[in-house]
């Protein structure tokens, strides 16, 4: 992206917020992340490596080995994540007793600046009660989307100001033609622009430029919210959300 690795991207970014102590690269163990381990290395980041689909393990082993209380969960795929969202909920989850904060259990931001908080010490209790390979590949939904776990933590949703409610919009890196949007919005900066790539001057960019955005909003995505839902339901784990999540 523009002359650097996207996880190089990701972990620039979030060592601009003034909350984080660190930023950890918890990959897959397996051959085929050598290559990003060896950058990590080169690149001095601290990394960490653990089981490819238990990524709820993966992330409490990391968590545990780095002595880590307040672990702010970021998916690899969103390079431009604002990391003035991530000090805002790592304060609300601070300054508020609950196991987790986010921005996404009732989406209002766009695709691409999913931030969950939460308590090591919430994870290791979803460690021994999370009984099924979904929620442990998903890390913490069994706190606030499983309707038999969640019932047995708190949590808060962190909902867009209004100028950035945009649930609809797609700024993750899932295809070629999501690739190609990142680069041309972080174009910006190379082109001697005066502009800090907040979600919300990216979200001025694209309404400036619609066109850009035309091939990114024909892909169809996998919304993996409801995929869960469904599995929770049809694959009896719990019982059904006698309130569910409605989504757009």
């Amino acid at each position: 992206i523009c002359g650097k690795p996207a996880i190089q991207r990701v972990v620039e970014r979030l060592r601009a917020a003034k909350t984080l102590d660190d930023v950890i690269v918890a990959m897959p163990e397996g051959i085929v992340d050598d290559e990003l381990e060896t950058f990590c290395d080169m690149m001095g980041y601290s990394s960490f490596r653990g089981s490819e689909n238990d990524v709820l393990s993966r992330v409490l082993q990391c968590a545990t080995k780095f002595d880590v209380d307040v672990i702010v969960e970021i998916t690899a795929d969103c390079p431009l994540i604002d990391y003035n969202h991530v000090d805002k909920l790592v304060n609300m989850f601070l300054e508020n007793k609950v196991d987790l904060v986010s921005n996404i259990i009732d989406r209002s931001f766009p695709r691409g600046y999913d931030i969950r908080v939460f308590s090591r010490e919430a994870l290791q209790r979803v460690y021994l009660e999370c009984d099924n390979d979904v929620d442990r590949s998903h890390v913490s939904t069994w706190m606030y989307l499983n309707p038999k776990g969640k019932q047995n933590y708190k949590y808060l949703n962190w909902y867009a100001p209004i100028e950035q409610y945009n649930p609809k919009l797609d700024i993750t890196l899932d295809t070629p033609a999501d690739l190609e949007l990142i680069r041309w919005i972080y174009g910006f900066e190379g082109q001697g622009y005066n502009i800090e790539l907040t979600c919300q001057n990216v979200i001025n960019i694209i309404d400036l430029y619609p066109d850009m955005y035309a091939d990114v909003k024909k892909i169809q995505r996998k919304d993996y919210f409801q995929e869960l839902k469904e599995i929770y339901v049809y694959k009896e784990i719990g019982k059904p959300d006698p309130n569910p999540i409605i989504l757009d």
